[in-house]
């Protein structure tokens, strides 16, 4: 019998992106900081208002693996994402309602940044080329 290794397959390294997104918005903030204080801390808050709800999805999302657990795997991924979406709401309020002065721009722009770095996060924190 030929060594033949059979690959599964893995969860995704969840923690490793949020950390790399995480050290995204604080770069961002940074750079944010040459407009001024009010556009550094507004930038930080539109970055946030994206990663917790996008750690919420991951927690809810990647809880359950393998293909006996299919429905609850499903059912983790909208509920994750419904749970996203509002944790986003309930944020862009709270930033508005209490964060005064706010750089409306800079909070946006991060928000909208964070977006595509999402699309990006696993070919730039893997380290590694991704196989297909």
């Amino acid at each position: 019998m030929a060594n033949v290794k059979t690959q599964g397959i893995h969860r995704p390294p969840v923690l490793r992106w949020l950390v790399f997104q995480t050290f995204m918005v604080v770069l961002i903030a940074l750079a944010f900081w040459v407009r001024g204080n009010v556009a550094a801390y507004s930038a930080l808050v539109g970055g946030f208002i994206f990663v917790l709800p996008n750690a919420y999805f991951a927690r809810k999302a990647f809880r359950h693996a393998g293909a006996r657990s299919a429905k609850q795997i499903v059912s983790s991924f909208y509920q994750g994402e419904a749970g996203k979406l509002i944790l986003s709401a309930v944020f862009f309020t709270m930033a508005f309602k209490w964060i005064q002065p706010l750089d409306v721009a800079a909070l946006f722009l991060t928000f909208a940044i964070m977006l595509v770095i999402n699309w990006l996060t696993p070919l730039l924190a893997s380290g590694r080329p991704q196989r297909r």
